[in-house]
């Protein structure tokens, strides 16, 4: 081992203590992404790589205007620590020696989201539903529209390949507990199935930044959620044929359907899809269930 230009450690345990520009580190085998790149490095004499192993938030201070930090196993935004799977997750990647360029811009756009529950929710519902990120931090989730690319709720809005969609976000029900409400709604495939009644609808791929996520609603096992603005950036194609009969064919057959009076939420109400007269929360509640039972 070349002791040339070495620096100042011992061991502590399963720690290793390094003097680096006259501070000291504290390198904890269980939490640092790099103790094992950092011990190797120290076996081979290879000191001048030490001090960018060590300092991991050197590997992300290029992203999100290098407000993003990770000093001695922690992740901290603007100063101040971070803990949740989205932390976990960028700690896990560096570790693997992993481009965290995506992670990093992400939690950059999510911590300009007003909303709490939303800057602690949406990565975990990210992770569960399987849905990916984009370079710029943004992610990508689906809706099924209809055959002409306007909504199923209200037959309005324009969801064609190339079109932003927005509203207020003082518009958009925060209530994670309203599980059908107002706003632009978004989901995962796994979703997609228990949705839309009808034949030859399309599915479409939305890009979202996470700023503009207002709630995740609890029902469906969390696999939906509401926004105030996305970008139509594609037309889903499924690998699968069954999974594409799922979201094209309809989930009731109307020639059989016995189910209580079917329910759609349009313009910020419920309304019975017979007559278009209002309906309540809890008919509509009834229905989706009833459909829910279906698949």
């Amino acid at each position: 081992m070349s002791k040339k230009n070495s620096l100042p450690w011992i061991m502590q345990g399963g720690n290793v203590i390094i003097l680096i520009e006259n501070r000291q580190h504290t390198i904890n085998k269980e939490t640092h992404p790099n103790y094992g790149r950092i011990m190797d490095a120290i076996r081979e004499g290879n000191w001048k790589d030490v001090p960018d192993l060590v300092d991991v938030s050197r590997a992300v201070a290029s992203y999100a205007n290098g407000l993003v930090e990770v000093r001695d196993g922690d992740v901290y935004y603007d100063g101040r620590p971070f803990h949740n799977a989205l932390a976990d997750r960028l700690l896990e990647m560096l570790k693997q020696n992993l481009p965290v360029e995506a992670l990093v811009n992400f939690l950059g756009n999510l911590k300009e989201n007003p909303s709490k529950r939303a800057v602690d929710e949406l990565y975990g519902f990210l992770e569960k539903n399987a849905l990916p990120l984009t370079p710029d931090g943004h992610f990508l989730a689906y809706k099924k529209v209809r055959e002409d690319f306007l909504d199923i709720h209200s037959g309005t809005m324009d969801n064609s390949v190339g079109t932003i969609v927005e509203m207020p976000r003082n518009e958009v029900d925060e209530n994670a507990n309203n599980t059908c409400s107002a706003g632009l709604h978004f989901c995962s495939l796994e979703y997609l199935p228990r949705f839309g009644r009808s034949s030859g609808n399309n599915v479409v791929i939305l890009k979202i930044n996470p700023r503009d996520v207002v709630s995740i609603p609890v029902d469906y096992n969390n696999a939906k959620g509401r926004a105030c603005r996305y970008e139509v950036i594609g037309l889903h194609t499924a690998a699968n044929p069954d999974v594409q009969e799922a979201f094209d064919s309809a989930v009731v057959d109307d020639s059989t359907y016995d189910g209580p009076r079917a329910v759609r939420f349009e313009g910020g109400h419920y309304r019975y899809v017979d007559n278009g007269r209002y309906a309540s929360s809890e008919a509509y509640d009834r229905y989706v269930a009833w459909l829910d039972r279906q698949v």
